[in-house]
């Protein structure tokens, strides 16, 4: 089957019938054209400024997918220049044609719009003519705008055809929105303007707020003062009064836009669907005494959305929809409720791969989304019956999967953000099948509802995260990966708690009595290794319903219920450490082994005949060895434990000045003794291995400092510049501004003398 033509609609405010009467001739003309139809959607007109409104801009980054061929765009209903640009750049930069509606020229872009005078010159004869009106006031949009100049050219000219007056005191432009409208409530109230017989306003809104206003000063509509509106929206019909006012040839307007925009695209002329055209619409803010009547359609629609908003509002579904535990949870609550989308078709939830993996990261990140991000559907809802959404992720690029999919029909879909404040989670997609139609304002609240429970959501997963990794800390040494003191407490109690009888548990302690030694010999972190590599021989020795853990910096502690394990245990493990060699996993250490037995423990009534706890167990443990294990005969040598010592407290203080008689003879040792076993012991000199920490010390500091190169050999005690150069680089093979210069974070201190 031949790939449509896909074409994106930008509008804001689509649930507004205003914008959904150009939304229907733009749709029904596609759908006789054959072309599928993307309306990006925000629900807000960017008229008022928060973090939540304005993250909505985002949706427009789509505008780059390639899966558009041309766009029609309605910049007049986007309240804010910054946006307008925002959305005039993307368009620019995607390369494809554009038409815009009702905006007049464009150094960029075609424009289709309809002609407003007449249908204001209308207006403002029917003032005249019925009611012989001849002090006029109009109040017209913003000043420069095609619509609004337009419709103020009608006004002047039913005027200068009635022979009436209408200079600049006649003449307000406006926002055709509140602000504008106030104001000029205020004017005529404090008498700043004189008060005409009649106000044709721009549109609707305008003038609904205009009435509103003048009636709070005393000012009553229209026996004071006649207002008319323009659009002849249904929220301008159920006014009180009436709003008398124009029905704008909306539907026609975005048919036609279509059919210019389609040719531009393909070269040819698409069928024309039949015209709608407007007229006036009478109430009674002129004076008439005309009730403006809905069509029935309308009325049964605005019945059913008023019906259900109570239900949206007073029902279950937030309280459902932000009490669920994971994303597949939550679309099975929202399938529930999707019966609120009135006339909906089909309706589909994309979630970014950034939300979904955003509690693995530090919450506080900004969710931020661009064409290309990649999303997931998790939900795809039909009028009938929940589809299959798939599992795996794909390029938002692609917009919604059915717009690659194989179809007797066009579709058309509305594709809005979902968000929250600065965070954006992906977006919702809605059809309503053939009907040509928008959605009504219950969407929007449908929609919060679901942006609040998928904030919710995030909230729950990083916190349960962050719980789960908190109890991790709480339970487990950070360094062997084993159970802590606090872990096999925890263990300990479980176990007993399961057990339905009084037992017998056998707690064993592996005390590493050689580790002190070998942390002055080595440093901490050949300690660090070493403890972690006999936790590890330990464990393999073990069974899996046993418990083990780092029960203290020096030891390890076991847990069973299997009795006579320590005799069992020792000859295995001490066979895995002399394999263990004298590598970087080597375990080959003096240890001890002991074991004490908690008797009548546990048993389904919670019984612990025992009053000794696992505290008091594996200090008996130590207490009561049964095995001793000893590396070698050197470790017994009284002087060894002194020079490791020693050792330590040099490489921890290189820069100090080192004097081997001094050393000897707080010793009690002769000079040459003393240099004789700490070589033995330990494979180099005191001397060599004093220039070795203090060459460790410098090169930490020009790694890590903007230390000059005088300065570390100053730290490093060297009173001689020149002789600490050449110590350095007899050692490294560079010298220290060269080390600092391959460091990958190097200070900026120099060479220097």
């Amino acid at each position: 089957m031949k790939k449509r033509k896909l074409v994106g609609v930008l509008i804001t405010d689509c649930h507004v019938d205003f914008q959904e009467e150009i939304l229907r001739g733009i749709i029904s003309q596609a759908f006789k054209s054959q072309c599928d139809i993307a309306v990006l959607a925000p629900f807000h007109n960017f008229y008022l400024h928060s973090a939540h409104r304005d993250m909505e801009k985002s949706i427009f980054s789509l505008i780059l997918s390639d899966r558009f061929d041309g766009f029609l765009y309605d910049k007049l209903t986007f309240h804010d220049d910054s946006v307008q640009k925002y959305v005039d750049d993307l368009l620019v930069r995607s390369g494809k044609p554009v038409m815009l509606l009702d905006s007049g020229g464009h150094r960029s872009f075609e424009s289709t719009s309809i002609d407003d005078g007449e249908a204001f010159e209308a207006i403002t004869d029917h003032l005249i003519n019925v009611h012989g009106m001849r002090d006029i006031l109009c109040l017209t949009g913003p000043k420069g705008t095609f619509a609004a100049e337009e419709r103020l050219k009608g006004y002047k000219n039913s005027m200068k055809k009635h022979g009436l007056r209408c200079d600049k005191s006649h003449i307000r432009y406006g926002d055709f929105w509140k602000d504008s409208a106030h104001q000029l409530a205020r004017d005529i109230i404090n008498g700043n303007v004189s008060m005409p017989e009649a106000v044709v306003c721009g549109n609707d809104v305008s003038a609904e707020e205009l009435i509103a206003a003048l009636s709070k000063g005393g000012i009553r509509v229209p026996e004071d003062i006649a207002v008319t509106g323009y659009d002849a929206t249904i929220h301008g019909m159920s006014f009180e009064p009436p709003l008398t006012s124009y029905i704008r040839p909306n539907f026609q307007m975005g048919a036609e836009a279509f059919r210019r925009l389609y040719r531009i695209m393909t070269g040819r002329i698409c069928n024309k669907i039949p015209d709608r055209n407007g007229g006036l619409c009478i109430g009674k803010s002129c004076g008439c005494m005309g009730v403006p009547r809905l069509s029935a359609k309308m009325r049964r629609r605005n019945a059913v959305t008023s019906k259900f908003e109570g239900y949206l509002l007073y029902g279950d579904m937030l309280f459902d929809v932000t009490n669920t535990a994971d994303l597949s949870e939550f679309a099975d609550t929202v399938d529930r409720y999707t019966f609120f989308i009135h006339k909906m078709s089909h309706v589909g939830l994309f979630i970014t791969r950034k939300y979904i993996e955003s509690p693995g990261g530090s919450f506080g990140s900004r969710l931020t989304f661009e064409c290309g991000d990649e999303v997931k559907m998790i939900l795809s809802k039909s009028s009938i019956k929940r589809r299959e959404s798939g599992t795996e992720y794909f390029s938002s690029e692609s917009l919604i999967p059915v717009f690659s999919e194989e179809r007797p029909f066009p579709s058309a879909y509305y594709i809005s953000p979902l968000h929250y404040n600065s965070n954006l989670f992906g977006y919702a997609a809605v059809s309503f099948g053939k009907e040509p139609m928008s959605f009504t304002s219950l969407y929007l609240q449908w929609i919060n509802y679901i942006n609040i429970a998928l904030e919710q959501l995030r909230i729950k997963t990083f916190m349960s995260r962050t719980i789960t990794e908190t109890n991790h800390a709480l339970l487990y040494d950070s360094y062997t990966g084993l159970l802590n003191r606090s872990g096999m407490e925890h263990e300990l109690a479980v176990l007993l708690s399961e057990a339905e009888e009084n037992v017998m548990v056998d707690c064993l302690r592996f005390h590493l009595t050689g580790i002190s030694k070998t942390y002055y010999q080595s440093g901490e972190e050949k300690c660090d290794r070493m403890i972690t590599a006999f936790a590890a021989a330990v464990r393999s020795c073990l069974y899996d319903d046993e418990v083990c853990g780092r029960w203290s910096n020096n030891s390890i502690g076991v847990i069973t219920l299997r009795q006579g394990r320590a005799e069992a245990i020792y000859p295995e493990l001490c066979e895995r450490i002399r394999e263990s060699g004298a590598d970087g996993d080597s375990c080959n250490i003096d240890f001890t082994l002991g074991s004490c037995v908690i008797e009548e423990a546990g048993g389904s009534s919670g019984k612990n005949g025992s009053a000794m706890s696992l505290s008091a167990a594996m200090h008996r443990a130590v207490v009561d060895r049964m095995f001793t294990y000893t590396l070698s005969e050197q470790n017994e040598n009284p002087q060894f434990s002194k020079l490791c010592m020693l050792r330590s407290r040099i490489m921890k203080n290189p820069e100090k000045p080192w004097n081997i008689s001094e050393i000897a003879e707080n010793l009690y040792l002769s000079k040459s003794y003393l240099q004789k076993i700490y070589k033995t012991y330990f494979g180099k000199s005191i001397i060599e291995e004093m220039i070795q920490f203090r060459i460790d010390k410098a090169k930490e500091l020009l790694a890590n400092t903007d230390m000059t190169v005088t300065e570390i050999s100053k730290e490093c005690g060297y009173s001689s510049y020149n002789y600490f150069v050449r110590q350095f680089k007899s050692s490294e093979g560079v010298s220290p501004s060269e080390y600092r210069a391959g460091c990958p974070e190097k200070g900026s201190g120099g060479e220097e003398q």
